[in-house]
């Protein structure tokens, strides 16, 4: 195997992984003020319940904004795409009282952080045989 290419991986790797658990923070964060939010709309708390959504949905566009779909590509458009079903649901959940909406941005939330997650547990020997890494992500804000 190409000794400076895994060495160039695990660089990336080490660099990347600051902002994989920023990403982390922030998914936890949304999906944090989401479920205060529901609570909020339970106990008939609105203005408390504005407030905690219009934070989970501020969260949820910066992750829509730092998204660079020239350099990830398909992976970034379909990310674009569920943060825009996220933040149409937290509207609509702000707008209406709508706890499912509220549900369905968690999930959508919970699966997505799932799949970062993952990103920190990818093993180092996961590298092709050709020395290239096996998955790239271009992690920037």
């Amino acid at each position: 195997m190409n000794t400076h290419k895994i060495e160039l991986y695990k660089k990336t790797q080490l660099e990347t992984e600051d902002q994989v658990a920023l990403i982390l923070k922030l998914y936890d964060r949304a999906i944090y003020h989401l479920e205060k939010g529901k609570s909020e709309i339970g106990e008939k708390r609105y203005e408390e319940k504005n407030v905690s959504l219009t934070k989970a949905k501020e969260i949820v566009l910066e992750l829509l904004l730092s998204l660079d779909e020239e350099k990830g590509g398909a992976v970034a458009i379909s990310l674009s795409q569920l943060y825009n079903f996220v933040i149409r649901e937290i509207l609509e959940a702000n707008a209406n009282l709508n706890c499912k909406a509220i549900d369905n941005s968690v999930k959508i939330l919970s699966e997505l952080r799932e799949s970062w997650n993952s990103i920190n547990s990818i093993p180092e020997t996961m590298v092709g045989q050709d020395g290239d890494a096996m998955i790239a992500f271009n992690v920037s804000g």
